[in-house]
C-alpha cells in the first residue's frame, strides 16, 4: 500500500455483525472511489490505507491503530522512539495462537524497560499477527460506548419506539457522501434521528414532518445534543412546493403504524416520492432510503440509479432494506 501526505496505513477494528455495512460505509467515506485502497485481515480487523478522521465516522469501527512496522518476525522489531512515553501491548491474531508471553516479549523489544504502564500508559501498542506477517502501530482511536448510548432513542428528550438505532443513522449519513459543510434532508424526520448524526458530523440540517408533535420533539432533540445550525419544518413532503435544493436526501420512510398516523398511503408515497425527491435534491445528489419494501423501486428508475440495496433482518417478520441511489441528470 502506498500513501498520500494525508493517509496513512492503518488498521481498523470493526464490530463483525454488520461487515456489509461497513465496507460500503468505508467505500461512501472514500467519496465513491469504486475500489478503496482495503484488506481485510480476519474477521472484525482490516488494514486499510486512509485518513484516521475519515475512518472513524463510522459508528461500526472501534479501534484505530497508527501502523509503524509491518514485519515478518519478531525479531525485526525496532525500539519505539522515547516520546512515545509510556505504554503496553496488546496482541490480536485471527488464531489467538498467541500469549501475554508474546506481549511480553515484543514489549521488550520495543523498549518496554522501565516504560510499561497497564493503569495511565501514554499510549496502547497493537500488534495484529496475520499469515506471515505482524502489522505494528499505535492506537490512535477507541470508540466510546457511552457516546453512542447517549443517543440512542431512550436517552433522548423526546423518543419514539420505532427510532433507528444511532450506528445505522450515522451509516446513512456517511454513506450519503455528502460533501464537507453541505446539507442534508429528510424530509420523514420524526424524533430527528438522522439530523442529530447529521449534526453532529457539521453538516447543515433540514427536517420535515407532518407531525407537529414530531417537529417540535426533533427540534427539542438537536438541541440537547447541542446542534444549532438546522431547520425543522412541518408539512406533508408530498405537497412541499418551496425553492429548497440540498446536497443529499437522506430518510427512514414511514412504514406500518407510522405511515398509517402520517396519513399517507404507500402507493401514494412510492409513486409520487421520486418526483419530489428529484426536485430538492441537487444534481449527481445522493438518496439514502430505509424502507420495509422494494417493491417500489421501479418507481426510482427514471431519476435515480441503484448503486446498493442492504437488508438487514430486524425480527422474523420484518427486513429493512438500506438503499443508496445517486440522482441522475436529465438534460
Amino acid at each position: 500500500m502506498k500513501t498520500s501526505q494525508t493517509e496513512s496505513i492503518l488498521v481498523v477494528e470493526y464490530q463483525i455483525g454488520f461487515s456489509n455495512f461497513f465496507l460500503e460505509e468505508l467505500k461512501s467515506l472514500s467519496m465513491g472511489e469504486p475500489d478503496p485502497d482495503f484488506k481485510i485481515l480476519f474477521p472484525g480487523v482490516l488494514l486499510i490505507r486512509s485518513n484516521a478522521a475519515s475512518v472513524s465516522k463510522s459508528g461500526f469501527v472501534k479501534k484505530i491503530t497508527l501502523i509503524s512496522s509491518t514485519i515478518e518476525t519478531l525479531e525485526q522489531i525496532v525500539p519505539l522512539p522515547l516520546d512515545y512515553g509510556t505504554f503496553y501491548v496488546r496482541i490480536k491474531d485471527s488464531s489467538t495462537c498467541h500469549s501475554s508471553q508474546d506481549e511480553r516479549e515484543i514489549g521488550d523489544r520495543l523498549g518496554g524497560k522501565g516504560r510499561v504502564d497497564f493503569k495511565n500508559p501514554d499510549c496502547v501498542i497493537n500488534a495484529y499477527h496475520c499469515v506471515e506477517k505482524w502489522y505494528i502501530g499505535k492506537e490512535i482511536y477507541r470508540a466510546r460506548s457511552e457516546d453512542l448510548q447517549k443517543r440512542k432513542a431512550g436517552m433522548r428528550p423526546f423518543f419514539s419506539p420505532t427510532s433507528m438505532d444511532p450506528r445505522f443513522a450515522r451509516f446513512c449519513v456517511n454513506a450519503s457522501e455528502t460533501p464537507a459543510g453541505g446539507s442534508i434532508l429528510d424530509p420523514f424526520c420524526g424524533t430527528g434521528g438522522m439530523l442529530i448524526e447529521a449534526g453532529l458530523l457539521n453538516f447543515t440540517v433540514i427536517g420535515i414532518d407532518i407531525s407537529q408533535e414530531m417537529v417540535v420533539g426533533s427540534r427539542l432533540n438537536l438541541k440537547f445534543y447541542g446542534i444549532h445550525d438546522y431547520e425543522v419544518m412541518r408539512e406533508n413532503f408530498l405537497e412541499y412546493s418551496g425553492e429548497l435544493k440540498v446536497d443529499s436526501v437522506v430518510t427512514d420512510l414511514p412504514y406500518g403504524r407510522s405511515s398509517s398516523r402520517a396519513g399517507i398511503e404507500p402507493n401514494t408515497l412510492f409513486s409520487e416520492l421520486p418526483e419530489k425527491i428529484g426536485r430538492v435534491l441537487k444534481d449527481k445528489g445522493t438518496l439514502i432510503l430505509v424502507t420495509n419494501t422494494v417493491e417500489f423501486l421501479h418507481e426510482f428508475e427514471r431519476l435515480f440509479t441503484v448503486l446498493f440495496i442492504l437488508p438487514l433482518r430486524i425480527h422474523k417478520s420484518l427486513v429493512r432494506y438500506y438503499i443508496k441511489m445517486k440522482k441522475i441528470n436529465i438534460a
